[in-house]
């Protein structure tokens, strides 16, 4: 497989037809879609490796086990956050070909209706719900669950939303937790209901997910694997890895920015190529703002400082941030749970690590464990004190279009759709109290996906290889830290209801010495990202605060589009590969985006 790579010779001076910044999950989507067509060249620059084949992507139950690692981790921090006691946090990313698809939980959520339909409201002709699950569906290959374990574990579907012939083969994992039927049970006391299946639109309630797992292999999914590794025998797709851009090449004709290629870096040397057609950005929502100012494009104020010169003026470039936030509760099991439950705990210890390797090769072990069960859930359902919560929630900001997506996030608020989310997770994931060794945990992790707090992306320097800046702006907006605070509440209360309590045998994090009235400091020092950053480019009117149009071209450009989640206007409460799957999708064989045909 790696044999079929590019060199730096065979792309270095050449024209292609479309240059792919970034070979994660929307630009090998789109590549694979574009050279379909065999009059169409198409080459992919990517900054991280190949990484076929690798263990250390393809098995499940590795929970963030590449995190930190630089071969596969971008490592990105925040500036300290002056809203969250001036923590700085980290970002992990993927770096490599699949992106974060090859190194994330697994999770394959789509968002509800009105997230998507909200998208259109905001000026977006054509991005829509009925769009977003036609496509969805297309990259989709669903694998139901066998019999048993439906009716065993209560696992349900719809099959009339799912897609059966797509390249990402989805299912639910072969190995799971065990406990989804109590931790269900213990929800429905609580007023959160089973859901027949989390993909339909709706997300008010629990459902038990399916993820980027094939439970024919028990290996991960992901966009290099299903995108790009059977077509990568096609001659007029070229890709070159570790090879990071460094800006964009272009020229101004009759006003407009002409992208006629990009430089970028191999082994600390600088080489260009040519783009006849266009340059897609693909490089995540970190990243893509970042090669934009480079190449000028951008507020002239951020790169006036720089010394870049402004070749578009287009200042919400790297602004409208919004991230989700999370929060680990992590519980210890009884003994008599941990002899009847799968956690992933047992191989921290390499024996154990060890042989369930063996095991893997059977399609056996914990690491064909995955998570199922996610729980979406409004305000109302954690608390008595709305009225007083969404009273912080702002209705106006300073940012151009900031007012009507506050609109959107109200009528939200007042029609109860889902803001916070539980995640039942398979392992120990808190701070700052470890584990006891030896001993199995459950997680239920808190997570805010509806932030009114909004962040900026800016290049820090010259230098493409040096991150760029990333404040978040986390909490700023106080209805953001009291919505968040009240989940961990409603966790813990969950934690002590039937049948999970039985469970339980203590809470490890927060822990007994924190009471709720002391949750929001040890919210603000442990909370961590989900590393669902989007908004930095987003897609809204040019005067409404946007860098991309409808058709994802970037104003005041002729043939440059940023394709990746930075340009999702408003954050939606849901995981987001799916929906960036079905981002990309939208540039089929038929090019409908790019050719202008997209339609409702």
């Amino acid at each position: 497989m790696e044999s079929k790579l590019a060199s730096v010779n065979e792309v270095s001076g050449k024209s292609f037809d479309y240059v792919i910044v970034g070979g994660g999950t929307a630009g090998l989507v789109l590549a694979n879609r574009l050279s379909e067509n065999p009059n169409r060249s198409v080459l992919v620059l990517e900054a991280g490796g190949a990484h076929f084949d690798d263990p250390s992507i393809y098995l499940p139950a590795s929970y963030g086990k590449t995190m930190g690692n630089a071969e596969y981790d971008w490592g990105f921090s925040t500036v300290p956050q002056k809203h969250s006691d001036g923590v700085s946090y980290y970002w992990a990313r993927g770096k490599g070909l699949g992106g974060s698809s090859a190194v994330n939980f697994y999770n394959w959520g789509r968002p509800c209706k009105g997230d998507i339909d909200a998208w259109e409201a905001l000026g977006n002709p054509g991005w829509n719900w009925k769009n977003l699950l036609k496509y969805s569906m297309k990259s989709e290959r669903f694998i139901p669950p066998p019999e048993d374990a439906m009716r065993n574990e209560g696992l349900t579907y719809d099959m009339s939303v799912h897609g059966t012939d797509g390249p990402l083969v989805v299912g639910f994992p072969n190995t799971r937790p065990g406990w989804d039927i109590d931790f269900t049970a213990a929800l429905a006391k609580h007023g959160i209901e089973k859901l027949l299946d989390p993909q339909a639109g709706s997300h008010d309630g629990i459902g038990i997910d399916v993820g980027t797992v094939d439970p024919r292999t028990n290996k991960r999914t992901h966009a290099s694997q299903a995108y790009l590794e059977p077509v990568l025998d096609r001659p007029n797709l070229t890709v070159l890895v570790n090879a990071p851009v460094i800006k964009i090449v272009s020229f101004i004709n009759s006003g407009e920015l002409v992208a006629s290629g990009v430089e970028f870096a191999v082994d600390g040397k600088t080489y260009t190529t040519k783009a006849s057609t266009e340059v897609i950005l693909s490089a995540g929502a970190i990243k893509s703002p970042q090669l934009l100012e480079l190449s000028g494009i951008g507020d002239t104020n951020v790169l006036g400082k720089l010394g870049i010169e402004t070749k578009v003026d287009l200042p919400a470039v790297g602004t409208n941030v919004q991230d989700h936030l999370f929060c680990g509760v992590s519980f210890e099991l009884t003994d008599e749970a941990a002899a009847k439950f799968n956690t992933v705990d047992p191989l921290l210890d390499p024996v154990e690590a060890q042989k369930h390797l063996e095991l893997h090769k059977e399609g056996k072990g914990l690491f064909t464990v995955g998570l199922c069960g996610v729980a979406m859930n409004p305000l109302s359902k954690v608390t008595g004190r709305v009225k007083e919560i969404v009273a912080l929630a702002p209705k106006t900001g300073s940012a151009p279009g900031l007012n009507e997506q506050y609109t959107i996030q109200h009528e939200w608020l007042a029609k109860e759709a889902p803001l916070l989310e539980v995640v039942s997770l398979p392992a120990f994931y808190s701070f700052p109290n470890p584990p006891t060794p030896g001993k199995k945990h459950m997680t239920l992790c808190a997570t805010f996906n509806r932030p009114f707090s909004r962040g900026t992306i800016h290049a820090a320097s010259t230098d493409a290889l040096t991150h760029p800046e990333m404040d978040p702006h986390y909490l700023e907006e106080k209805f953001d830290e009291e919505a968040f605070v009240e989940q961990v509440k409603f966790i813990r209360r969950i934690a002590k209801t039937e049948p999970l309590a039985a469970h339980i045998a203590r809470e490890v994090n927060p822990g007994p010495d924190i009471n709720d009235t002391d949750l929001a400091p040890w919210v603000r020092k442990t909370m961590t990202t989900v590393h669902h950053v989007c908004g930095s480019t987003s897609m809204l009117p040019r005067d409404k605060g946007g860098v991309v149009d409808a058709q994802l071209k970037v104003y005041g450009t002729r043939n440059l589009r940023v394709i990746d989640l930075g340009i999702v206007p408003l954050h939606f409460s849901a995981h987001p590969q799916a929906a960036v799957y079905a981002i990309a999708e939208q540039d089929p064989e038929a090019a409908d985006i790019i050719k202008g045909t997209f339609k409702a």
